[in-house]
């Protein structure tokens, strides 16, 4: 197998962690594309359907951190399972809603169920795949969050407006049960041999035998890890930011440039697609070139801020079509080598939770940067110094990434076969 060529084995549980992480975006968006047909079916005003909104996005970030640990207790094939199952079943029950809360309770628990996915598929690719093939893996696992929005948009308001919204949630519910069938068969922990393979390709401690660490001894060995501390403090800015600027480039296109909303949605889906390409592409160069991992990823996420600013700088129409997908790139291209950068921080045994903790303060920032916008709209009055602004967090998440250190490998961890067997379980 050259450097970063994938074995069969390996790109087999790469289709199924995409596919399930991409399945809990059209899951988390399903409610956007058909809220304006539901909001007129059961007489919900505009902000009781954006609350529906929120209400997911509450129940994510509370999960995000348990999800983890509950990865690296039962296994990330276990919670990959049971979200999966649950997000069918959830979704389902979302086509029997006749009032308000019993939406928004149905929404708050679909976020508490989606919360493990994406620390347990993270988790699942630092088993098969090595250091020099991380970078390539996460980018192409990355790329999936591209493709939510025009996934569920595709089939989503046509089933509604044709069939009903009852069943375009029913058809919706239908998706993470083939994943099921598919990760069932495909998702498991790789065998003992090369689990030791990977330990020593990390060059990492042992866990002694039969030891298994308290959940509050873990998580204290995970924020006792400056890398992870970093990363946590890159990510709440530069996710932010990213989200951000998701959410509010179609306002600030239609606001102050004064181009109408179909125009703004063809410069985002360029936007978007400039994004799809980016993650994969960069994910390969940083396991081929000879940069260090931290250094390509501070120097990608500083080039986020003048992206953002170039675009917020753009008053001819026309030029968006250039300016919208380098933001694109700027804004997304990033995500691929942090999330290498935690499976590659991270200790084996606490790859979940690693994950789920830097993911915990992404999510902070990504609840955080619409309101900072919001609030840089009302001290302004412009939607080009509010976007401007917020170029400087990138910025600041670049030079936090300078402090990652590679770790040090002292003693050469062959992971323990015993342990290896339990928890395969």
């Amino acid at each position: 197998m050259s450097r970063i060529g994938f074995s069969r084995t390996q790109i087999l549980i790469l289709v199924s962690v995409w596919l399930t992480f991409l399945i809990s975006f059209v899951m988390r968006l399903s409610w956007a594309s058909l809220m304006p047909i539901v909001n007129e079916a059961l007489n919900f005003t505009p902000q009781m359907g954006t609350t529906y909104l929120s209400a997911f996005y509450m129940g994510y970030a509370i999960m995000v951190l348990p999800g983890g640990i509950l990865a690296d207790r039962i296994g990330y094939r276990y919670t990959i399972l049971v979200s999966l199952l649950a997000m069918a079943v959830i979704t389902a029950l979302m086509s029997t809603i006749d009032n308000y809360t019993y939406g928004w309770v149905l929404r708050f628990l679909l976020g508490i169920v989606s919360g493990p996915v994406q620390a347990s598929c993270l988790s699942a690719i630092g088993d098969y795949f090595g250091p020099n093939q991380r970078g390539a893996a996460v980018g192409i696992f990355m790329s999936c969050t591209s493709l939510g929005v025009a996934t569920v948009n595709l089939y989503a308001p046509y089933v509604a407006t044709n069939y009903g919204w009852q069943n375009a949630f029913l058809l919706t519910a239908l998706l993470p049960v083939i994943i099921f069938i598919l990760s069932y068969f495909t998702v498991r922990k790789p065998s003992a041999e090369i689990l030791a393979q990977r330990e020593a390709e990390a060059h990492v401690e042992a866990v002694p035998v039969g030891e298994k660490p308290s959940i509050k001894e873990n998580l204290l060995h995970v924020l006792k890890n400056r890398n992870i501390r970093c990363l946590a403090f890159a990510g709440f800015f530069a996710t932010g930011a990213t989200w951000a600027v998701a959410q509010w480039s179609n306002l600030y296109m239609v606001k102050q440039l004064g181009v109408n909303a179909i125009y703004a949605g063809h410069v985002m889906s360029a936007f978007g697609l400039a994004a799809l390409i980016a993650k994969p592409t960069i994910g390969i160069l940083s396991d081929i070139l000879p940069i260090k991992k931290n250094h390509l990823t501070a120097l990608v996420m500083f080039l986020f801020g003048p992206a953002l600013i170039l675009f917020a700088s753009t008053t001819n129409p026309d030029m968006l079509f250039i300016t919208g997908p380098i933001l694109g790139i700027g804004a997304f291209m990033h995500s691929a080598l942090t999330n290498a950068l935690v499976v590659q921080s991270a200790e084996p045994h606490l790859r979940g939770t690693t994950a789920g903790f830097v993911n915990l303060f992404n999510q902070i920032g990504v609840m955080l940067a619409p309101m900072i916008l919001g609030s840089m709209l009302t001290a302004t009055g412009s939607y080009k110094s509010a976007l401007m602004t917020l170029a400087i967090a990138p910025v600041i998440g670049a030079v936090a990434l300078f402090f990652v250190r590679k770790p040090s490998s002292i003693t050469m961890r062959v992971f323990v076969f015993l342990n290896v067997f339990v928890n395969n379980n």
